[in-house]
């Protein structure tokens, strides 16, 4: 509620600015742009704020890698420590009273052959009343490395890299979904321009229409001026502009729809502004190979791609649910030397001289006797195998009705586009025909207008099947996944 209450003052002004915005409309000077679909795809790609948001997911997913590698991160150490003891003692030997200061400094570091490398260096000084201490108060020094490797579960640092390899597809993955979630925005970028394409056809088709139907008019009212027509049919002319006007209106409103939904889906322009395709909604349509066209979608569907990633890691975590049946092995190797001297320095200088050394080996044998959890986990991802294996075949079928479905829609859209090539031509001689039938006083105002509607729908369902025809050319290069590599070049 705070932050509602804290924009109160931007409301009003936007809605101050809304009330007398139309007052100003006039005033604000508008802009013609001129698009082509190469310039439609280029500015939805750079300015999309859907396609701003897709990139992040994928940079998103990026950061994980470094979160997977930071197992081999080295790690410094740093610590000192103050101790006093005054504890009362059961003899005399440890003394009433002790003072040590202890600084050390360690650095740790895994590899990915599963060995950790320690290195330790360590200063103490010690000083007690104690009677019975030789060196009094004395340093130590001591440096240490120690070694362990893991040679069962983790067997030289596999399920380490396999992790990181894991992430790495996971990255892929997610790549290809912001890829997806960018394409289809691009789709959308085309097909809006596509139906503004269309809208202004339709515009054109309209108007066309309108003053066809004024001519007529004006015809029939000379006509009922000398008596040739009946004032019924002069009428029905006259109702017949009315409607062809309230269809243009109709026709220019859908245009200005298409023309927002554009810029909005372009984050381009202000509302104001006209555009202007430079394409046309009619071209010389042709016919789509099928197999030509599947060949090329399995080697670009990324949903292929994606189920192909899920089974190298079901591959990955097979070859390391099974190392996980082992018992867990680490050998541990320790060398350390140490030197002890009143005097600080000299503890340190006399480590190459006067030092002693120690050596331990440590193996460490741990068994789940049951091992039940590694037993389940092993099963799990074999069932989960052979899932992705029948995943993968729905995905092989799924392309292939996909390309089918798009390849017919194109090709039917192509046969669809030469019939009322034809039929257009057809209705135009029948209409032209018709009103030269009116100079001689046999034809009638409803032929004329049953006539003028038959050219009208033709011109307009050869407008929408071309329109369906660009459009099933995108969703067929969609369904390949190709659509977008014809405008990104850069890597995400």
């Amino acid at each position: 509620m705070r932050s509602i209450r804290n924009n109160k003052p931007i409301i009003i002004f936007i809605l101050v600015l809304g009330l007398f915005g139309s007052v100003y409309s006039e005033d604000i000077p508008t802009e013609t742009i001129k698009l082509s679909l190469e310039d439609v795809s280029r500015l939805a790609i750079e300015n999309s704020l859907d396609i701003q948001i897709a990139q992040y997911d994928a940079y998103i997913s990026r950061t994980s890698l470094d979160d997977a590698r930071s197992i081999f991160d080295t790690i410094f150490t740093a610590e000192a420590s103050y101790n006093r003891n005054k504890k009362a003692q059961a003899n005399s030997i440890a003394g009433s009273d002790a003072k040590e200061h202890s600084f050390s400094l360690g650095l740790e570091k895994k590899l990915p052959t599963g060995t950790t490398l320690s290195l330790d260096a360590i200063a103490t000084k010690t000083k007690t009343n104690s009677a019975f201490s030789t060196l009094n108060p004395y340093n130590e020094a001591l440096v240490g490395l120690t070694v362990k490797q893991e040679i069962g579960k983790n067997f030289f640092g596999l399920a380490d890299r396999a992790d990181i390899k894991l992430t790495e597809l996971d990255i892929e993955n997610s790549e290809f979904t912001s890829l997806d979630d960018i394409e289809e925005i691009v789709y959308k970028a085309q097909k809006a321009y596509w139906n503004l394409v269309l809208k202004d056809e339709e515009v054109v088709i309209r108007e066309d229409i309108f003053k066809t139907a004024k001519r007529l008019h004006e015809i029939y009212k000379n006509k009922n001026s000398i008596g040739l027509v009946e004032e019924s049919e002069l009428l029905a002319i006259e109702a017949l502009v009315y409607t062809r006007e309230s269809d243009l209106t109709v026709a220019n409103l859908g245009q200005e729809t298409a023309k927002n939904e554009l810029l909005f889906l372009l984050n381009k322009g202000d509302f104001k502004n006209k555009v202007k395709p430079k394409d046309k909604i009619n071209v010389e349509p042709s016919t789509v190979n099928l197999y030509r066209v599947l060949e090329e979608a399995i080697n670009s569907r990324r949903d292929y791609k994606r189920i192909r990633n899920e089974l190298k890691k079901s591959e990955i975590d097979l070859v390391v649910k099974e190392n996980a049946l082992w018992p867990q092995i680490d050998l541990e190797a320790t060398f350390a030397r140490n030197n002890i001297n009143a005097d600080r320095g000299s503890a340190w200088e006399g480590l190459s001289s006067n030092a002693n050394d120690e050596i331990a080996l440590t193996l460490t044998i741990e068994v789940p006797l049951e091992n039940r959890e590694a037993k389940s986990e092993l099963e799990k991802i074999r069932l989960e195998d052979s899932q992705l294996l029948l995943r993968l075949k729905r995905v092989e079928r799924l392309i292939l009705q996909e390309i089918n479905d798009k390849v017919n829609q194109v090709n039917s859209s192509d046969n669809q586009i030469r019939l009322y090539q034809s039929i257009i031509k057809l209705h135009q001689r029948k209409l032209d025909n018709q009103i030269k039938r009116i100079g001689y006083g046999r034809s009638n105002a409803d032929t004329l207008i049953q006539y003028e509607d038959d050219l009208l729908k033709a011109r307009l369902a050869l407008a929408t099947n071309s329109y369906t025809y660009k459009v099933a050319l995108i969703e067929l290069d969609l369904v390949k996944n190709v659509l977008l590599d014809k405008y990104w070049e850069e890597p995400l």
